[in-house]
């Protein structure tokens, strides 16, 4: 009865303890789908050139701003997924699915 008690302690203490990470999913691969979209822009409109860093930070902030989230948010959120490859696995590969629908969608529409 005891070491019952202190086996369900013990689970609880563990569940307590595990790391949840600081964006869900789907909030991640939401603001990871317009990182991926402003990267690959600057990289075509600079011509694969070196950009100053505020250049970058000023586009990560529009981006963090647009999804309510702060950038220790998201670095912290980084950190999390990379350490759970096979989750972040799963939201890139949405990502990429929604960058391609996009670019399908555009190509529809073009005359």
């Amino acid at each position: 009865m005891l070491l019952r008690k202190i086996t369900i302690a013990c689970l609880f203490l563990v569940a307590a303890c595990a790391k949840k990470a600081p964006l869900a999913k789907e909030k991640m691969a939401d603001v990871m789908t317009d990182v991926m979209l402003m990267e690959s822009a600057n990289v075509i409109n600079y011509n694969h050139g070196l950009l100053p860093d505020s250049i970058w930070e000023n586009d990560y902030a529009v981006i963090f701003a647009k999804h309510g989230v702060s950038k220790e948010t998201f670095k912290n959120a980084l950190d999390f997924y990379h350490e759970h490859p096979d989750q972040f696995s799963g939201i890139m590969e949405k990502v990429i699915t929604r960058v391609q629908k996009m670019q399908l969608k555009r190509q529809n529409e073009r005359p």
